[in-house]
């Protein structure tokens, strides 16, 4: 038998026992609730940043310009003349439409290249030697002790890349502009960014979707960015009206509207599409 103090003192240990088994419980069943409150507004496992349109070429492009835009932007703040900004955003816009221009010359099929046979100096580039004969006629010695007499000059990258900005830059424009438009495209990743995303595309109008609105937002954007910059230094905005003709069917919403149906903060649409947020755009 206990003694009337060991029974006090089991009788205190239940209570004790049987207290902390009923706060675990309560905490157990406060944290079920807060746990199912916040699965029924979707804070847990909820998708928050789903397909932001309804066409997969414009997320595709979407995609592309978290890269693209920052690039840009960072290239027209450098100029402090509105006639440089000019010239940059003409030339941007060209040189955009040039490398939809090359993608779209790799999708034609190779034309056929006669009957497929190779010259002797075909055969001869090919094995590596770089030699052009003055005449086909010409016999070459085997043991190639002449073969320096005919070879090429070896390219100057630096004349190269002269050359190509010649025959980038627009006669009439501010060759500022011209150049820094040049060395923006030229030095980052937007053509091969534009290339990736474009493969996704295996059909012919998601393609020219993709390429419509990539020429047409370019614009937008530069507009958007002309009146930001030229708002800081308390300028006349250089430019105030898109270039690039707007796609057919297209819906241009929010800030975009200011500036004839497009330029700002909103990437122009397909009707079908709707007015929807671009996802965030990553910025320098």
């Amino acid at each position: 038998m206990y003694s009337a103090e060991e029974k006090n003192i089991r009788t205190l240990i239940r209570k004790v026992i049987r207290f902390k088994q009923l706060k675990e419980n309560k905490e157990e069943q406060e944290l079920r609730y807060v746990v199912r409150r916040l699965l029924k507004e979707g804070d847990i496992d909820s998708d928050t940043k789903p397909a932001p349109y309804e066409s997969t070429s414009i997320n595709m492009l979407a995609d592309a310009f978290n890269q693209i835009l920052p690039v840009l932007k960072t290239g027209l703040r450098k100029l402090a003349k509105p006639e440089e900004r000019v010239s940059f955003r003409d030339h941007v816009v060209e040189k955009f439409r040039s490398i939809f221009d090359g993608f779209e010359s790799l999708d034609a099929p190779a034309q056929a290249l006669g009957d497929g046979s190779l010259t002797e100096q075909d055969e001869e580039k090919e094995e590596g030697i770089k030699i052009t004969v003055d005449d086909p006629f010409r016999i070459m010695p085997s043991d190639g002790k002449e073969d320096d007499r005919f070879k090429e000059e070896e390219p100057d990258p630096e004349q190269d890349l002269e050359d190509e900005f010649k025959d980038f830059a627009k006669p009439g424009k501010n060759p500022t502009g011209a150049r820094v438009a040049f060395e923006t495209i030229n030095d980052s990743n937007i053509q091969s960014v534009l290339a990736d995303k474009r493969k996704t595309l295996f059909d012919d109008k998601d393609k020219q979707e993709f390429k419509e609105y990539a020429l047409y937002n370019v614009d937008l954007w530069l507009l958007t960015y002309e009146k930001e910059l030229s708002n800081t230094k308390g300028q006349e905005p250089a430019f105030s009206e898109p270039i690039t003709e707007k796609p057919a069917g297209s819906n241009v919403g929010g800030a975009a509207a200011e500036f004839e149906g497009g330029g700002g903060m909103e990437m122009a649409m397909p009707e079908e599409g709707g007015e929807m947020e671009l996802p965030e755009l990553g910025e320098l």
